[in-house]
């Protein structure tokens, strides 16, 4: 048995760390929603570059390893979409806990969309870096994202532990 320390309430009503909990949990899925964002506009951004630009007198975009790019980037941005729509859809139905799918779909939506955003990134290349473009932005943006709410390391100790514990 741990020793209190002083910071856990002895007896009363529920500690406020889990009404803390609850408002973490909700603004975690509000910030996978804004990695999502920022994933499609990285595959806005790909596509519309890929269009643009020409190798040996072709679009960029009719290139198979830039078709095999992008159909990659658009597979994991639905499949990380769709681990946020659970957790949502988890939360709008009552669920008491969604503490395992909401660090699921963290954990999915930002690595996948640092994914989506490499990948654009090496579409567009040296233009990709250049401080102020929008890919560069973006990059900087999702790298945040990976660590705010907790890391991706935090998340898997999350998903790993309720797991074995059989949280649902």
């Amino acid at each position: 048995m741990r020793k209190n320390s002083g910071w856990l309430p002895s007896a009363g009503p529920p500690p406020r760390r889990r009404r803390v909990a609850t408002v973490l949990r909700r603004s975690l899925l509000v910030a996978v929603c804004f990695a999502l964002g920022v994933a499609r506009r990285a595959l806005d951004e790909a596509l519309g570059h890929a269009e643009r630009r020409e190798i040996m007198g072709r679009p960029l975009a009719d290139l198979q390893m830039t078709e095999a790019r992008i159909a990659g980037m658009a597979t994991a941005l639905d499949a990380a979409a769709l681990l946020v729509y659970r957790a949502a859809w988890a939360k709008d139905r009552g669920a008491a806990r969604i503490t395992r799918e909401a660090a699921m779909a963290k954990l999915f939506a930002t690595e996948e969309a640092q994914r989506v955003i490499d990948g654009a990134l090496q579409l567009h290349g040296a233009e990709g870096v250049r401080r102020g473009s929008k890919i560069e932005s973006l990059y900087r943006e999702i790298r945040a994202l990976r660590i705010y709410e907790g890391a991706s390391e935090v998340q898997r100790t999350i998903i790993a532990r309720g797991l074995m514990k059989g949280m649902e």
